[in-house]
C-alpha cells in the first residue's frame, strides 16, 4: 500500500513538473515576443542603444525561464534537484539587474540625483559581490562533482 501510495505522488509530481514545463516555454515565447515588439519601436522611435540595451534584458530574462526549464527537464528524468541550475539562474538575474541599474544610473549623472547615483553605484557593488560568490559557488560544485 505505502509502494502504491509513493508511486502516486511521483506520478503527479511528473504530471506538475509537465504543467510547470509547459508554463515556462509560453512564458518564453511571450518574453520573446515582447522582447521584439519593444526593440522594432524603440529602433523606430530612434533609441537604437536603449533598444539593444531592453533587448539584451528581455534576453537574458528568457535565458533565465530556459534555464529553468531545463532544471525541470533534469528533475524529470533523474528524480533528483540540482543546485547548480539555479545558481546560473541566479547569475544571469544579477547580470540583468547590473545592466538595468546601468542605464538607469547613467541617467542620473545629468541630473541633480547624486543620490540616486550613488545608490545606484553600491547597489552595482552589491550585484558583483552577488556574481562573484555564485561563479565561485558554481566553480566549488563543479570541481566537487569531478572529484568524485
Amino acid at each position: 500500500m505505502q509502494k502504491d501510495l509513493v508511486h502516486r505522488i511521483e506520478q503527479i509530481e511528473t504530471i506538475l513538473y509537465g504543467v510547470i514545463a509547459l508554463l515556462l516555454i509560453v512564458a518564453c515565447v511571450a518574453i520573446l515576443g515582447t522582447a521584439a515588439v519593444h526593440f522594432v519601436s524603440e529602433i523606430r522611435s530612434g533609441n537604437v542603444v536603449l533598444g539593444l540595451v531592453h533587448l539584451l534584458e528581455y534576453l537574458l530574462l528568457a535565458f533565465m525561464a530556459v534555464e529553468l526549464l531545463y532544471t525541470v527537464c533534469v528533475s524529470l528524468r533523474t528524480h533528483k534537484l540540482s543546485a547548480e541550475p539555479f545558481l546560473i539562474v541566479g547569475l544571469v538575474a544579477a547580470i540583468r539587474r547590473i545592466l538595468a541599474v546601468s542605464v538607469e544610473g547613467s541617467t542620473y549623472l545629468h541630473g541633480d540625483d547624486l543620490l540616486k547615483f550613488r545608490l545606484a553605484l553600491w547597489e552595482i557593488a552589491l550585484l558583483t559581490g552577488s556574481v562573484l560568490i555564485l561563479v565561485i559557488s558554481i566553480h566549488v560544485l563543479r570541481r566537487g562533482r569531478t572529484e568524485e
